[in-house]
């Protein structure tokens, strides 16, 4: 309340209010143009596509009548492009309100369908969005506000001024030098690149003064390359993997990355990129090693690699050739290399796989499929390169493998025909309903799935619910739709394979055949018809994406199994064979023992004689797993978190049906005892009616003795029980009446019958 309070109450008061900064149109337009870069990834079929798409323009009313019902207030990014354009967005919040608005929208309409394809994507440009925003907002809207020529006149002014140079030209100069070693090695005139180093500021002069002409060539550049290289290792030894990769490399200096690869590169790209995701040949934690020559892995078997391989070849060989653009004039090249890495394996291991060696086994079991697997994914990455130079496919060989092949279509068809082999003929481990789908169901999933994205919803809408029209059953014998399917897999009625693509496929061949009277026209019989062909196509697509990966999948446990199975037949030989040289020394022990013995005391001659048994395997049975140890107490199988979950549910399950049974029991007593309660009432109801009728009847008159006692009181009831009993029961007058049929009950027991022996009596005379 002082008065200098007041006066700074007053001042406060007078001054203006802060004003909200309107935002400029560049600043959120620029917003959107980053907004529809955004992409999106559906993590069951791997396809990436632009995610604001969708949102663009009003939803069609004629698709999706029902919009409105849902939705009161309707949202794109046409319509917020139109506000930008006309000033309409007076804060940025406002702004911020309309672009959400369109997510909200959309899981507002597609929630209650299940369409989650569209609702993630929703999600997903929401999440962007928030983060986008409050990154530029952090940055400030008056960066947006300057124009673009003003900026390249800025740019190019601080290109053409120099920096200061506060420091000297000693020290400010490495530490460019290093940004540029660390992002482009220097070379020498033979094109090999020097290894990566990391320069530190001691020897910045010396890597700076390495990379002119004039002292590449002296003897001090030398000097200086043998001090930052490591030194090299004896060729006699193994060298390890990241090295024998990094010596391949450096064989092409001229690496191009995997984006700039175009038309049959980028598809060999693709291909090589997909091949090398295989888990036993990823570059993670490779299972098998085909990713350098093999005598710089196993320098021991040089001479053997040698006389058995004449072309050597390895897969970063083949990558290196790919990125250098020199090389290769065409894809065929490419996957010849490619079959040749593992055509070699097959035939440098063939010797010892015959012999039974585990690592020969392996690498040539591992081979064979690998060689398979490739020719499958090649003809199907490469489809738009394949050629008709034949009709016919590649024969195999004596051993069964095609160990090259041409791009054609008559190869193509004959892979697809293998891999239909493996895959339809395969029973699908199927759960139980209601569980996490298997493997095996989780790629059913995926199939149905590949037929539901929001771009595909206007060609899938005649072909989700069984909307049929009234003749459709004179037309088709067995209608199909995709929820469907989706019923019958959520069930677990499908079998194989084969059975969920049979009847997709009815689905659209349904369709063409009832609607092919339809076709070219603009009805909707037409667009169904029309409908029908594309999706059917997109159909055959993903149905090879789900033939390439089961089929692989498949195979390679088939191979991991065989393979384990071997490794514990090598560990039983080399148990049986320590046994074996335990017996040998104790007997040998024993016998020596014997011997001193027989020296020292002279008696007679004892031989002692140990024979012991030759551990026995026991032979493999149906239902026995060969994973686990066959002794007691070893190898228990842990139950894994989602099996106890499993088992768990399951117990509950049981004891929920048990009460409901129990319940029903209760209920079913306790009525047949209410019913028998009540029935006992009517029978005493009935019988002191009886009685009281019985009563009357048979009243005597009264007399003078009984008319003074009514007068002196005592009336007379007709319900006296003394006057009842007087009478007798009358239940049981009218139970004993003539004409009435009785009601017996009996008990009898049954009498215990003796077995008959299986044998017959022993009958022994007399003389016995």
């Amino acid at each position: 309340q002082s008065p200098a309070a007041v006066e700074a109450r007053k001042a406060a008061l007078s001054l203006l209010s802060p004003s909200i900064v309107k935002p400029s149109k560049q600043f959120l337009l620029a917003l959107i143009g980053e907004l529809r870069g955004i992409r999106y990834t559906d993590r069951f079929t791997k396809i990436s596509e632009p995610a604001m798409v969708p949102f663009e323009k009003p939803v069609n009313l004629t698709f999706f009548p029902d919009y409105p019902q849902f939705v009161d207030t309707p949202m794109d990014l046409e319509t917020v492009v139109k506000k930008v354009e006309n000033s309409e967005y007076a804060t940025p919040e406002d702004f911020e309100y309309d672009i959400n608005l369109i997510f909200r929208n959309c899981e507002r309409y597609n929630v209650p369908k299940k369409n989650d394809h569209i609702i993630l994507m929703a999600k997903h440009c929401a999440k962007s969005f928030r983060k986008l925003f409050s990154i530029r907002m952090k940055g400030g809207m008056k960066s947006y506000d300057v124009k673009p020529q003003d900026l390249t006149t800025k740019e190019t002014k601080k290109r053409k001024t120099p920096e200061p140079d506060h420091a000297g030209s000693d020290v400010a100069k490495p530490t460019k030098k290093k940004v540029k070693t660390e992002q482009q090695p220097p070379t020498t005139k033979s094109g090999k690149a020097t290894p990566r180093i990391s320069i530190t500021a001691s020897t910045a002069k010396s890597t700076q003064r390495s990379k002119s002409p004039m002292n590449s060539e002296s003897g001090g550049a030398n000097k200086r390359r043998i001090q930052l290289t490591a030194p090299r290792a004896n060729p006699n030894e193994p060298v390890p993997l990241h090295v024998a990769i990094n010596q391949v490399k450096e064989r092409y200096s001229i690496r191009r990355p995997y984006k700039g690869l175009e038309g049959w590169e980028g598809a060999c790209g693709r291909f090589f990129r997909e091949l090398m995701r295989h888990p036993w040949i990823s570059a993670g934690r490779p299972k098998f090693i085909f990713h350098a020559p093999v005598t710089a892995l196993f320098p021991e078997v040089r001479d053997a690699y040698a006389a058995k391989i004449k072309t050597p070849m390895d897969l970063t060989t083949v990558e290196a050739k790919l990125l250098n653009g020199r090389i290769y004039t065409g894809s065929q090249e490419m996957v010849d290399d490619i079959a040749l890495v593992f055509a070699n394996a097959i035939t440098f291991n063939k010797a010892g796989h015959d012999e039974g060696d585990p690592m020969s086994c392996a690498y040539f079991d591992a081979s064979r499929h690998l060689l398979i697997y490739t020719r499958w994914l090649s003809l199907d990455h490469l489809s738009a390169y394949l050629t008709n130079d034949s009709e016919f496919p590649e024969t195999p060989s004596e051993d069964g493998q095609i160990s090259k092949w041409t791009l054609n279509h008559a190869n193509k068809k004959k892979a697809r025909e293998e891999m239909e082999n493996y895959v339809f003929k395969a029973y699908i481990d199927r759960g139980e309903e209601g569980d996490r789908y298997t493997l095996m169901e989780t790629d059913c999933e995926k199939l149905l799935k590949s037929l539901r994205h929001q771009s595909d919803l206007r060609y899938m809408t005649f072909f989700l619910q069984p909307l049929y029209p009234a003749d459709y059953a004179a037309y088709i014998a067995k209608p199909r739709d995709w929820e469907y399917c989706q019923r019958k897999l959520q069930k677990r009625e499908y079998d194989t394979f084969a059975e969920i693509v049979e009847d997709l496929r009815l689905i659209f061949s349904n369709a063409l055949k009832y609607n092919a009277r339809g076709k070219g026209t603009d009805t909707v019989s037409g667009r169904a018809y029309d409908s029908a062909i594309y999706m059917s196509t997109k159909l055959e697509v993903a149905i090879d994406k789900m033939l390439l990966s089961v089929s692989n999948r498949m195979e390679q446990e088939k191979i991991d199994h065989i393979t384990a199975e071997r490794e514990i037949e090598a560990a039983e030989r080399l148990e049986n064979e320590r046994l074996r040289k335990e017996w040998r020394e104790r007997s040998q022990s024993v016998g020596a023992a014997h011997e001193d013995i027989k020296t020292r005391v002279e008696t007679v001659e004892t031989v002692r004689l140990i024979q012991r048994r030759a551990p026995q395997r026991k032979s493999v049975m149906d239902f026995e797993f060969p994973f686990f140890e066959e002794d007691e107490g070893a190898g228990r199988h842990e139950q894994s978190h989602m099996e106890v979950i499993r088992q768990q549910k399951l117990i509950y399950e049981k004891q929920l049906q048990a009460r409901i049974k129990m319940r029903n029991v209760t209920n079913a007593v306790g009525l047949n005892v209410l019913a028998r309660l009540t029935e006992c009432e009517k029978a005493r109801v009935w019988a002191q009616q009886m009685a009281t009728q019985e009563l009357a009847r048979k009243m005597v008159p009264m007399d003078e003795d009984d008319a003074t006692q009514r007068r002196q009181g005592s009336q007379y009831s007709p319900n006296d029980g003394n006057q009842l009993a007087l009478l007798g029961s009358t239940v049981a007058t009218e139970l004993n009446k003539p004409g009435r049929s009785q009601i017996k009950m009996a008990i009898h027991k049954n009498p215990k019958r003796k077995k008959k022996s299986k044998f017959p009596p022993l009958l022994l005379s007399e003389e016995e």
